[in-house]
Formats: C-alpha cells, sequence, structure tokens
C-alpha cells in the first residue's frame, strides 16, 4: 500500500522559497547568459530595460530559453532520481525541492521576455510576490485563466520601468479578481497532479528511474507551457 499522504501547498512553497539558490537575481542573470553574445554597451542596455527593448532578436531568446530549461529539467530529474529510491515519507521535502526549480525557471522565463526584477522570492514570500510566481506555475500546470493573466500583466507592464510596477500592476487592474482565482486553483491542481502521478515505487532500484524520468517529462511539459506563453506575450 502507497505512503502517500495529502499535504499543504501553501506549507511545500513556503518550504521552496527557503531552498539555497532559489531566487534568480536578474542582473546577475542577464548578464551571464547575454555576455557571451553581445558586446558591453548592449548588455548594460539590456539590463537597464529589457532583451526585447535592447533590440535582442526573437530566435536569441528562443534559445537561451531552451537552455535554461534544459539546464533546470536535468536538475529536476537528477534530483529525482536521488530521492526515488526510497518510499514518499518526505513528498513535502521533495516536492519542495522540485518546486524550487519550478521557481528558478519561472525567474528566468520571465527575466528573458522582459519582466522586472521579481522580489522577495529568498525567504518569506510578500502577497503580491506569490501571485504572480503562483500565476507562472498556474501556467506551467494548466491552470485555466492563468495564461490569460500573465498575457494582460505583459500588456499592462509594456514600456514602463521600475522596481515596484509589476507589483502594482498585480492589484490595479480590471482582471484583478481572474488572478485571485486563478491563486487559489493553483494549489489545488498541483496538490492532485502530484498525488496522483507519483509512481508507487515497490520495486527498490526501480523508482528512482522512473520518478526521474516522469518529472524529467513533467516539468519540461510545463516549462514549455510557460515559456510558450511568454514567448507569444512578451513585455515591450
Amino acid at each position: 500500500m502507497s505512503n502517500i499522504v495529502p499535504f499543504d501547498f501553501d506549507k511545500v512553497l513556503a518550504l521552496a522559497v527557503e531552498l539555497p539558490g532559489v531566487k534568480i537575481e536578474r542582473e546577475e542573470f542577464l548578464q551571464k547568459y547575454f555576455s557571451s553574445r553581445f558586446d558591453r554597451e548592449i548588455v548594460t542596455r539590456i539590463v537597464q530595460t529589457s532583451p526585447i527593448r535592447a533590440g535582442v532578436n526573437e530566435s536569441v531568446l528562443y534559445e537561451i530559453a531552451r537552455e535554461c530549461i534544459n539546464y533546470e529539467k536535468k536538475k529536476v530529474s537528477a534530483l529525482s532520481f536521488a530521492t526515488g529510491s526510497g518510499g514518499f515519507v518526505g513528498i513535502p521535502v521533495d516536492l519542495a525541492q522540485y518546486m524550487a526549480h519550478v521557481l528558478r525557471i519561472s525567474q528566468k522565463l520571465a527575466y528573458i521576455y522582459g519582466y522586472p526584477e521579481i522580489r522577495s522570492i529568498e525567504g518569506s514570500m510578500d502577497e503580491k510576490t506569490q501571485k504572480i510566481i503562483l500565476l507562472f506555475i498556474g501556467v506551467m500546470y494548466g491552470v485555466g485563466g492563468a495564461n490569460k493573466v500573465i498575457a494582460e500583466i505583459s500588456k499592462s507592464l509594456a514600456g514602463k520601468a521600475g522596481k515596484d510596477i509589476l507589483r502594482a500592476a498585480l492589484t490595479k487592474t480590471a482582471w484583478y479578481p481572474l488572478l485571485k482565482q486563478v491563486c487559489e486553483q493553483v494549489g489545488i491542481k498541483v496538490t492532485k497532479d502530484a498525488l496522483s502521478k507519483i509512481p508507487n515505487k515497490v520495486l527498490p532500484g526501480i523508482g528512482g528511474v522512473v520518478s526521474a524520468g516522469f518529472s524529467y517529462y513533467c516539468f519540461g511539459k510545463g516549462a514549455e507551457r510557460l515559456h510558450e506563453t511568454l514567448r507569444k506575450n512578451p513585455v515591450r
């Protein structure tokens, strides 16, 4: 019999944001991925505005996004293999580690496609930061309406600058009720998916392989959903 038990997604998310390396610093990230492709002047413009506003070709953005997705996907697969050969007593902890990579790829893709700094990821998240993160997770998990809200946020941020514009956009728009509805669905969707799809590790040694392959596929599928949404709805 499986020893899977229900868990609180809010607690899982709280655990995830406290894990080392979950916070992606926008400036550091952009410099790392664009400095090998462009000269210092263009990279400075990318950091000060965004890759899109700095005139970076869409094919380059796509290439960097693919690189980031593949990197995080491999990390998730390795993590899943390492934790996949035992039971599921520690599911909240294991899922928190998985969600940390979800948070990492969400930030990376957002910065590639023009989003400003997402603050308060490391440590306790405030309400506005949690909302944007939940929207990204919602898109990855196919929560209805999440992609539409992201599209509207991208439009509302077009041509604007400043560290707090993203947080302000989350509360001063006509689609705020939809945002609240999507956020409420995320925890339910993620929890149900995790409980229904995690394989039962009956055979020692095989569970790690199955879990790694499953996580690789599921994480990749979710990351592709988010990538497609942000690619079609960049902040210009």
